[in-house]
């Protein structure tokens, strides 16, 4: 013999599991920007560590980005810059670009996150930026050489961020207090996408002023 659930146990059941609302357009098309970001992010981090690899093994051999003497990725090789967090820049960065490509093709493909996760991901990003611009200063005004690769990385990452900023609004990852909303009227006037666009700005401004100088 076998019996249905009740009307009542089912109601219970929905109001303790209640149903989650439809994802909205601006959080697909941010996990479509953030997993754009993100492999690009991978492949120039992956590129910039073999050539690491290379010039390593023989000091004289020159990558793909040996340009002039203002643009050459072996001559910001040796400075400690580029190792310094204790390993090279390019392995720090792998990691996180891996996290925003799998974590955008996931939510690309329907997967939810918890709050928490988007929250750690929008710090080790914003975190990861503030760190490629100060390695953009220190190539301006210390290093006094460009590497092409690092600015690729830190283009990705600002792409990267742009759509992660996006889906954590939408998702109201920050929760539902002053910080949900001034982030939702930040992207509502696309003022996040300045914000972001201001990132390269300033970096801009700074290698024209170090390195033309």
């Amino acid at each position: 013999m076998t019996t249905t659930p009740s009307r009542s146990s089912s109601h219970a059941h929905a109001a303790a599991h209640p149903p989650r609302p439809a994802r909205s357009r601006r959080a697909r098309s941010g996990y479509a920007v953030m997993l754009l970001g993100g492999l690009a992010g991978v492949v120039t981090a992956s590129w910039q560590t073999l050539e690491r690899i290379a010039w390593a093994a023989d000091p004289d051999s020159l990558t793909v980005c040996e340009i002039s003497a203002v643009v050459s990725c072996s001559s910001v090789f040796s400075h400690w810059q580029s190792s310094a967090l204790g390993v090279p820049n390019s392995l720090v960065a792998l990691p996180v670009f891996a996290m925003l490509a799998t974590s955008g093709l996931a939510g690309v493909l329907g997967a939810r996150f918890p709050d928490r996760y988007l929250r750690l991901l929008l710090g080790v990003t914003l975190g990861m930026t503030g760190f490629v611009v100060w390695y953009m200063q220190q190539s301006a005004f210390a290093i006094g050489v460009l590497c092409l690769f690092c600015l690729g990385c830190l283009v990705n990452i600002v792409v990267a961020g742009a759509g992660l900023t996006r889906v954590v609004a939408a998702e109201h990852a920050l929760g539902r207090g002053r910080a949900d909303r001034e982030l939702g009227l930040l992207v509502a006037s696309r003022s996040d996408l300045i914000a972001w666009a201001g990132v390269l700005l300033v970096v801009g401004a700074m290698l024209y002023v170090g390195l033309a100088g």
